[in-house]
Order: structure tokens, then C-alpha cells, then sequence
């Protein structure tokens, strides 16, 4: 069963548009490096090797620079939302850092993350599950889009609404002085 999602994926890994986005972008940073992916939940470990040209998976590997974490619902989730920092949370990441950015940035540009997960879990289950997952991530955008455009706006014109340490403090002050002066009046009709 492994040897033919390793099969598939290095199928994936080898397709002109992965490679030549590898070539152009990430060689320099990912070259002679070994990322190590560990899905937890179903004990599956594949190691990415990055060699020359080639992108390569495998499950038998000595070292690693960088090891990544996680179920394979973070892995899933992060790889349908893009990065979201909600589910990049969930994923734990060890090793060099240098190579880890230069991943996370490979697995951001590229469908890569998502087509592992398609030959991990299957094509029927995973197409209906991006199908739900893919306008859940719409709609999170825009309402992230939404929450940035209102703060931005908040922060433009309504910051000087909010009312300062000092202003608070006379406020207080002026509601002392205030009731101070209603108790002796109080006092003095009395």
C-alpha cells in the first residue's frame, strides 16, 4: 500500500510545474536537504529529498534537516486554508529553520501538501472533502479581508474615539469633584 502512494506522490513531485518552480525558486535554499513529514495519527512517516533537479519521496531515510508533525486533519486543514496560522499551529516543525521557511514557502506556492494528502487518503474521499473545505477557506478570506478593511478603517479615522489614560483619568476626577460638591450641598440643606 505505501509503495504505491510513494509511487504516485514521486509521480506528482516529478510533473513540470513542480519541478520548474523548484528549479527557479527554491533549489538554492532546499538543495541536498531531507524534510521529514510525520503524519501522527496514522504513523506514516515520508521523507521529501531534495537532490539536483528532483523532488523525491521516500519512507526510508537516515537523517533529516527538518522533521514536520501533525494529524493528518492539521495537514489536511493547513493545506486547504493555505498556511492559516489556526491549523500551522497544530503542526509541530523541528530541525533548521532556514529549510522549514524555505518549505512552508514551497508548500504555500505549490499543490503539493494537498496532492500528498490526495494519495494518502484518496482521490473520491479527498475531493469531496476539499469540495466542503475549499469554500470554507473562500469564506474565511473574505471575512479576514473584512476584519483587516475594519481595523485599517478603525485605526485611520476612529482611533481618536478611544479616549486617553489622561482623559479617563479626568473623567473620573471630574465625576469626584462632581459628587463631593452634590453631598455638601446635600449637607446644607439638610
Amino acid at each position: 500500500m505505501n509503495d504505491k502512494i510513494i509511487e504516485k506522490i514521486n509521480t506528482i513531485l516529478q510533473t513540470d510545474s513542480l519541478k520548474n518552480i523548484y528549479s527557479n525558486y527554491f533549489k538554492d535554499k532546499l538543495q541536498d536537504k531531507v524534510v521529514k513529514i510525520s503524519i501522527v495519527d496514522i504513523t506514516l512517516e515520508l521523507y521529501i529529498k531534495f537532490k539536483d533537479e528532483n523532488m523525491t519521496l521516500s519512507i526510508d531515510e537516515n537523517q533529516q534537516d527538518v522533521e514536520i508533525s501533525g494529524t493528518l486533519s492539521s495537514f489536511i486543514f493547513y493545506s486547504a486554508i493555505g498556511g492559516n496560522e489556526l491549523y500551522s499551529s497544530k503542526i509541530n516543525i523541528s530541525g533548521d529553520v532556514e529549510t522549514a521557511n524555505s518549505l512552508n514557502s514551497l508548500f504555500k506556492e505549490t499543490d503539493l501538501l494537498r496532492g500528498i494528502i490526495m494519495e494518502v487518503i484518496g482521490q473520491k474521499a479527498s475531493s469531496s472533502l476539499f469540495s466542503v473545505l475549499d469554500p470554507i477557506k473562500e469564506k474565511m478570506d473574505k471575512s479576514s479581508e473584512k476584519n483587516k478593511s475594519a481595523l485599517s478603517d478603525f485605526l485611520k479615522y476612529d482611533i481618536s474615539l478611544v479616549p486617553t489614560k489622561d482623559d479617563i483619568n479626568k473623567y473620573i476626577d471630574d465625576v469626584d469633584e462632581i459628587k463631593s460638591r452634590t453631598e455638601k450641598l446635600i449637607s446644607k440643606i439638610k
